[in-house]
């Protein structure tokens, strides 16, 4: 009868899934419960019952672009996986983020290979020997690792908070003793020549860091009053060094003129005394008056008549 056959059928399955892992013992027993009840209860109930029992402890998962922690209820079992798939109690995703070791501030699990950039927070830098304090924001690049589910265990401290006490540390070592102003071109020089040496010592098992930056959208300040007063002196001596140089570029251009009016005065002087040798004082005076005459007409047009504002005067004059 149909009964017999669904009966046979419900205690192979659960014998099948007897012999499997852990959410198959469970079904295995509830495939078999269902199977005893069909001795009392009608078909259609017992088929209802097992649909319920499906849809209540079988849930499909869907985890693309980033990994699900998976674990078993009642045991030690975990593992990481990605994809779509199905799960059955007393399997469930995880969504306790302490469990996600280093990635628990992002609240998912990377895909191993994935290029990430994370952003650090502020780093605070003492300078001139704790006097003065600058901020620096940095962001890290860099490829997802694989590992397992005990280090991420064993790793509980979150990836922007390692990069940062690295990097601060880093930071603080080397211009703790320097000046104000050797200090901001240190930290540049640091982040332009010595990424290799930083990144060596991000030791994160999740994450290799791969490229160190300064934040594009933000600048290294200060970060407190007695520093911004610091900053502002020195962009003011900036301003006055610019302005002294500016100063002494326009004074070296008017010597430069004052010289080159001497030697035209020079060279007028020579050549007034060369006509006065050649003509007398009284030709070079003829000379000169001539001269000026043609260029006042030059500049100012025909005008009234006149020897000297006209070309026949020069020439009358220069007889």
């Amino acid at each position: 009868s149909a009964r017999t056959r669904t009966q046979a059928l419900c205690q192979s399955v659960g014998a099948m899934a007897a012999t499997s892992a852990t959410p198959f013992c469970v079904h295995a027993c509830a495939a078999a419960a269902l199977a005893c009840l069909l001795a009392v209860l009608p078909v259609p109930v017992v088929l209802l019952a097992a649909a319920v029992w499906v849809f209540a402890t079988c849930h499909f998962v869907e985890a693309h672009g980033h990994r699900v922690m998976i674990r078993t209820a009642w045991s030690n079992d975990v593992r990481l996986a990605n994809g779509s798939m199905l799960l059955m109690f007393p399997q469930y995703v995880v969504s306790d983020k302490n469990q996600f070791g280093p990635w628990r501030s992002r609240g998912q699990l990377p895909l191993v290979g994935q290029v990430l950039e994370v952003d650090v927070p502020e780093v605070l830098v003492m300078v001139e020997q704790g006097l003065y304090c600058l901020k620096v924001n940095t962001k890290v690049v860099g490829c997802v690792q694989d590992c397992t589910v005990e280090s991420l265990i064993q790793n509980p401290i979150s990836i922007e908070h390692r990069i940062h006490d690295v990097i601060a540390s880093t930071l603080r070592s080397a211009v703790h003793d320097k000046s104000l102003e050797e200090a901001l071109v240190d930290i540049q020089r640091l982040f332009s020549k010595d990424i290799a040496g930083i990144s060596a010592l991000i030791a994160v098992p999740a994450f290799q860091v791969t490229q160190l930056l300064l934040d594009p959208n933000a600048s290294i300040s200060a970060a407190d009053a007695a520093t911004r007063q610091a900053l502002d002196i020195i962009v003011q001596r900036k301003q006055e060094k610019a302005r002294g140089s500016v100063l002494e570029a326009s004074m070296e251009t008017e010597e430069q003129k004052v010289k080159l009016r001497r030697i035209a005065l020079q060279i007028s002087r020579e050549e007034l005394m060369l006509q006065q040798e050649t003509y007398g004082q009284e030709g070079a005076a003829l000379i000169e008056a001539a001269k000026h005459a043609k260029t006042l007409y030059l500049f100012a047009g025909p005008g009234a008549g006149g020897a000297m504002t006209h070309p026949a005067g020069w020439l009358q004059a220069e007889r």
